[in-house]
């Protein structure tokens, strides 16, 4: 390499710097002389390289940081590519080509370690602590800073997040909070104890666990005169170790809050003499503190309740106020962003703002003068001069930050002026809340959501149970000091805050509730929520006092159109698509091309959600009913309802037949809540036909889902009455066909009529589709030669219609006819030619069914490690796709063969996850193999009561619905643990069924 200074940089976004010249790494660097322009598919190869400058790093390490589990299919051929990139790049740097070396086992990046910035901080700890250690606090300070100053952004920013770079990056994380604390140590026992606190507070709001700064913190805090606050910065942790824990302080921090209550705490040392040094401001531990000019003001109101579940948001603003000057917290009426901003500005450090500012807005009209406001809400007198320029002269010294609170109402006004403002004072901040951005050059917009709301089971400790419970808990504990979360109340008080979106003010107000009703009865009226949140605090402002209030307030800010939208999209359930927003809600004063900029208008004003992952949008459940209140009100839902229908129905039609791709699939997944409503309204409505095109169409997506769903639909649209005969008929054909793997005496009834009715109007196809599902519901019972017949007449009158899937189905069909009958060794030679069947179908779908079948066939024909390979690939194949019943019948029949082999380690565990997996998906038969696997443990272990239990259980699940050899195996199974349970009777008469089902 040619004589060249040269920087690798991973303590932030990976850069090469060569000479001084500049750098290259996110998105938004260029190219510049003697900088290595750096593309992102080579930033991790490079900071793989530079942690291990000098020594060779084998390919298989180089892999596993690009790509961990994930890897291409060839990998090593891609990484070759990653390599010769990056060559390119530090070549047109001006590096040459012995930079970069290839050296087996792997590559080697040839630079000295001081030419990383990785091992420079980490050689300036070790001379720091080296320092202290020999009572040098200036020289330690140095080193500390200097090492600190290396760090431009969270370590090794932009090279995704594989194993490798998140271990990597937790630990020089770590190494970085360790040097802050050294330095905060060294500066309190200095003196400086005044000038860090503020710091350290910050830090323990991020780390509240972490001891060491809880130390500091105590000790700042004693030594500047504060023991009271000292001491309950002390019980902060200790109920924080506990209630997260479950462990007490640390000896030496219980030595500490000892020695701070009997004032024996020694006082530090006197201060050196220590140069001013100032870690950078990107660093997330925070800059050290700086001498202040002038005594800081906080001009906010005495916080009286607790802030609960917003400290990410607390951190996360935080980090953009030291980026960016103009910071707006954006959210839906109700979210908390005003008690967020005081709480943030609270947390603001001395050294990013030297007083904080409020102006509050809500009580502004429309059309006054915002500069006015804005100078009589600082006490600030023009004099004569005009409002923005006393403001500007005001805001000019030192670096205020300047809370602006509720702009939605006058949003352009204040936009306007905040933009003035900022241009003209160089060290003003502005953190403003508002429904929507102001939209100025420069500004970072913070969207502040609901309060997490756990998906499980919620614990009667408040503290484990969520923020959005515990806020729950906190306010209904204001009004009732009484109030406990305990077994009954917390899965309801879950509930309720899941109804409320985890919306802070519906929560509060919904709390407030308790003093007169139990959260039951809550619960009950939220059907009402209008009604019942109406008890905020009499002094809170008026918007606030009552749910419909705050909503009322946003609603009447949108120009009309806009409020066209927003009542019209509440006819969605679930979300929709802009396609479907376009052709459901254009009509009456919207035409089809206002739709999507209305649409982006209101996600700008927070009252729509989008959700960019997925292309979809919805609205959240407190404001989807307050739109439909509000379309009532205007005459409109009849005709959304019936707009919404006729969409659905006709994607139905239009995807339907398409379901067993995976893609297709998934997306007739995410309209599954749009499918309910627009069946429920088709019901409503007496809309039959509609209703049947849609509910006949999505048949197959029910059978591979849902089917209980489409039982429902179908059964409620039959009672109608209405609709075509060959559209009933179709209906029954399917309640037939979502019933064929656990029939009913009332589906194979509805199975055989559709079959009649198609024979009698002549329709040849549908005929033969009726007669595979008579067959199909006869695989556990029914004549074996009847249903082979059957099977094959559909078989000549579908031929390859279809592309061939009407084949593979047949083929499938008689698959299972073979299975039934006990022809092991034959059913795994006809499913392998199922399986063949299927891929030329591209029925991806199915695969998992046909795999879990052949899997049984294997372990009853005595290839049982053969068996639980083949069940292990339709477990990974149907995992994530939607199909809950593939899944309950592949789990639990690898656990059933785990059985069969003896390796019952996490038997129980597959057993329960099939278990819920079976009873989310109304499946009997798949409950009954759970239970009988839980009674083929039970009795292994002694415990034959527990397993005659289990044994009535999975009979009375199963009834006839499955293949005889497998219910004798049960019956007998039965009989044997009835007879060591000391049930004789019962164990006889199990016996006699077993045997009656072998002849």
């Amino acid at each position: 390499m040619r004589d060249t200074a040269v920087t690798f940089a991973v303590l932030g976004p990976t850069e090469v710097r060569v000479d001084g010249a500049g750098s290259a790494a996110g998105p938004t660097a260029g190219p510049a002389a003697g900088t290595a322009a750096l593309p992102p598919s080579v930033r991790a190869l490079l900071a793989r390289l530079a942690l291990s400058c000098g020594r060779v790093v084998p390919v298989d390490s180089l892999t596993d940081a690009l790509w961990g589990e994930d890897l291409p299919a060839d990998a090593a051929n891609a990484l070759q590519i990653r390599v010769s990139k990056l060559r390119r790049a530090l070549a047109a740097a001006g590096l040459g080509g012995d930079v970069l070396v290839t050296q087996a086992p792997g590559y080697r990046l040839a630079v000295p370690p001081e030419s990383v910035d990785v091992h420079v901080f980490e050689r300036l700890l070790v001379s720091a602590r080296a320092e202290t250690a020999a009572g040098n606090v200036t020289a330690a300070l140095g080193r500390l800073d200097e090492a600190l100053r290396l760090w431009r952004g969270p370590a090794l920013a932009d090279v995704g997040a594989t194993a490798w770079a998140t271990t990597e990056s937790a630990r020089l994380e770590e190494l970085r909070l360790g040097a802050v604390e050294d330095r905060y140590e060294l500066l309190l026992e200095s003196g400086g104890h005044n000038e860090a606190v503020a710091d350290i507070e910050r830090l323990v709001a991020r780390h509240p666990l972490r001891e060491r700064l809880h130390r500091l913190l105590m000790l700042a805090l004693y030594r500047g005169g504060r023991q009271a606050e000292a001491l309950a910065a002390y019980q902060a942790l200790r109920r924080g170790l506990a209630d997260e824990l479950g462990i007490d302080p640390s000896p030496e921090l219980q030595a500490l809050a000892e020695a701070i209550l009997r004032q024996q705490v020694p006082s530090a040392a006197a201060p050196p003499s220590i140069p001013p040094s100032v870690p950078p401001s990107t660093s997330p531990a925070g800059p050290p503190p700086a001498q202040l000019t002038q005594r800081r003001q906080l001009r906010l109101p005495q916080r009286l309740t607790s802030v609960i579940g917003r400290q990410d948001d607390i951190a996360t603003t935080l980090e953009r106020l030291a980026e960016a000057r103009v910071v707006t917290l954006t959210g839906p009426g109700g979210m908390g962003k005003t008690t967020l901003a005081y709480e943030i500005a609270r947390h603001v450090d001395e050294t990013l703002a030297d007083r904080v500012l409020l102006v509050r807005l809500a009580a502004l009209e429309p059309g006054t003068d915002v500069a006015g406001a804005f100078a009589a809400e600082l006490g600030v007198a023009p004099q004569g001069a005009a409002p923005a320029d006393a403001l500007e002269e005001y805001l000019r010294d030192g670096r205020p930050l300047l809370v602006v609170d509720n702009c939605e109402h006058v949003v352009d006004e204040v936009a306007a002026l905040v933009e003035r403002l900022a241009a003209a004072c160089p060290g003003l901040r502005v953190l403003a809340t508002s429904r929507e951005a102001l939209a100025i050059p420069g500004e970072v917009q913070v969207a502040v959501g609901p309060l997490a709301i756990p998906s499980g089971p919620v614990t009667d400790e408040p503290d484990n149970a969520g923020p959005a419970v515990r806020l729950f808990v906190e306010r209904a504990r204001a009004v009732r000091p009484s109030f406990t979360l305990d077994a009954e109340t917390a899965p309801v008080v879950a509930s309720i805050c899941r109804r409320l979106d985890g919306m802070p003010l519906a929560i509060e107000l919904a709390a407030a509730r308790v003093k007169a009703l139990s959260p039951a009865d809550i619960e009950a009226r939220l059907a009402d929520r209008f009604s019942l949140l109406t008890a905020g605090p009499r002094t809170g402002e008026a918007r606030h006092r009552t749910l419909r209030a705050t909503l009322d307030w946003s609603h009447d800010l949108l120009p009309e159109a806009e409020r066209r939208l927003l009542r019209r999209l509440a006819v969605f359930r679930g979300g929709w698509t802009p396609a479907a927003a376009e052709e459901v809600c254009a009509f009456d004063g919207i035409v089809r091309g206002e739709v999507l900029d209305l649409l982006f208008r209101l996600v700008d004003r927070s009252l729509v959600v989008p959700e960019p992952a997925t292309g979809r949008f919805r609205l959240l459940v407190t404001v989807r009913d307050y739109a439909w209140a509000r379309l009532e009100e205007a005459g409109e839902a009849g005709a959304c309802r019936d707009r919404h229908l006729g969409c659905f129905a006709r994607y139905a039609e239009e995807h339907g037949r398409r379901v067993r791709d995976i893609a297709v699939f998934a997306r007739l997944g995410d309209e599954h809540d749009n499918f309910r409503a627009a069946v429920d309204h088709a019901v409503d409505s007496g809309d039959a036909e509609s209703g049947f095109r849609l509910a006949c169409a999505l048949l197959w997506f029910w059978n591979y889902g849902l089917r209980h769903e489409g039982t429902r639909a179908l059964t409620a649209l039959l009672e109608t009455g209405g609709g075509s005969t060959g559209a009933r008929a179709r209906a029954l054909q399917g309640i037939g066909l979502l019933h064929v793997y656990y029939p009913t005496p009332h589906s194979v009834a509805a199975a055989e009529k559709s079959l009649a009715v198609f024979e009698e109007i002549g329709d040849v196809p549908n005929a033969a589709i009726s007669r595979l599902v008579v067959a199909w519901a006869g695989q556990y019972g029914g004549d074996p030669e009847r249903c082979r017949a059957m099977v094959a007449q559909s078989r000549r009158d579908l031929g390859d219609s279809d592309d061939g899937w009407w084949r593979f189905m047949t083929q499938y069909l008689d698959s299972l006819l073979t299975l039934r009958l006990g022809d092991f060794e034959a059913a795994v030679r006809e499913w392998r030619f199922c399986l063949d069947l299927s891929h030329s179908a591209g029925d991806r779908i199915m695969g998992s069914a046909i795999l879990a079948h052949l899997g049984i066939a294997l372990r009853e024909s005595g290839r049982r490690e053969e068996a639980l390979t083949v069940l292990g690939e339709s477990v990974d194949w149907v995992r994530g796709r939607g199909s809950l019943h593939g899944l309950a019948f592949a789990l639990v029949h690898t656990a059933h063969t785990r059985l069969d082999l003896d390796e019952g380690d996490d038997v129980a565990a597959l057993l329960a996850q099939a278990q819920d997996v079976a009873r989310r998906a109304y499946n009997p038969r798949c409950q009954a193999w759970a239970a009988w696997g839980r009674a083929r443990m039970a009795y292994a272990r002694g415990d034959a009561g527990a397993a005659v239990r289990e044994c009535r259980d999975a009979l009375a699940l199963l009834k006839d619905g499955e293949f005889p050899w497998a219910r004798a195996r049960l019956w007998s199974f039965l009989a044997a643990c009835a007879e060591t349970a000391g049930l004789p009777d019962e164990a006889a008469r199990a016996r006699e069924t077993a045997t009656a089902l072998t002849t």
